[in-house]
């Protein structure tokens, strides 16, 4: 069996709903009834594969997003279930301490994995999209709130920002981080999430420069 069958074989025990439900070809001694529960920001399944209790978390609805976030064993489903939960908990607290610190946003950046996973779950909007594309593609050399604006189609720098920021809310939220307003600029705290604020002169607007962990994510997932 090649790898392509294994994998549907796979994603077809774990998405049926059905106790007990033999696939074809196979004994309904190697199927067993599927648990299934909510776990933070994942739904999660476990049950027998192969002579193998496996839990895997998915994505949780409204999320269109398909795949398999994190997997584990054990020697029964809720022991697989337990084991699974615990490695999310571990992957969550390395994933923490593993964010880059960026002195000009002063956050605490996601890493490349985090934003690819939070792009996938998180429902944005249109202009958001547009936003984000657009500014990703001028890499280092940045976007002002009035170019952002322009490529989301709004005519003020104001509704971009709050549109901007929404974005960033929306992704700090999935992330579990917190936007700490005693330290972070008034409205603009969840955009530093996205993207580094720069001031060359009093005279010249600010230039917006996104994190590259966020760009490459954004190349990799909203195309």
């Amino acid at each position: 069996m090649n790898q392509k069958n294994i994998s549907s074989r796979a994603l077809a025990i774990f998405e049926t709903t059905k106790a007990r439900a033999p696939l074809p070809g196979s004994k309904g001694a190697d199927v067993t009834e599927i648990i299934e529960e909510a776990h933070e920001k994942y739904r999660i399944k476990a049950g027998r594969l192969g002579g193998t209790y496996v839990a895997r978390a998915f994505p949780k609805p409204p999320s269109k997003a398909q795949g398999v976030f994190a997997e584990a064993e054990g020697d029964s489903e809720q022991d697989a279930l337990a084991a699974l939960k615990a490695k999310i908990a571990a992957r969550d607290v390395h994933r923490k301490q593993a964010r880059r610190w960026d002195e000009t946003a002063s956050v605490s950046v996601p890493n490349l994995e985090e934003f690819v996973e939070a792009l996938h779950q998180t429902a944005l909007t249109r202009p958001q999209v547009a936003m984000l594309k657009a500014h990703s593609f001028v890499r280092e050399k940045g976007m002002t709130m009035d170019q952002l604006a322009r490529a989301a189609g709004y005519k003020s720098r104001e509704a971009a920002l709050k549109v901007f920021c929404k974005a960033g809310d929306l992704i700090a939220d999935y992330l579990g981080i917190e936007i700490d307003e005693e330290t972070l600029p008034d409205r603009e705290g969840a955009a530093l999430i996205l993207a580094a604020k720069t001031v060359e002169g009093e005279d010249t607007p600010a230039v917006w420069i996104m994190h590259p962990e966020l760009r490459d994510a954004v190349q990799k997932v909203l195309k």
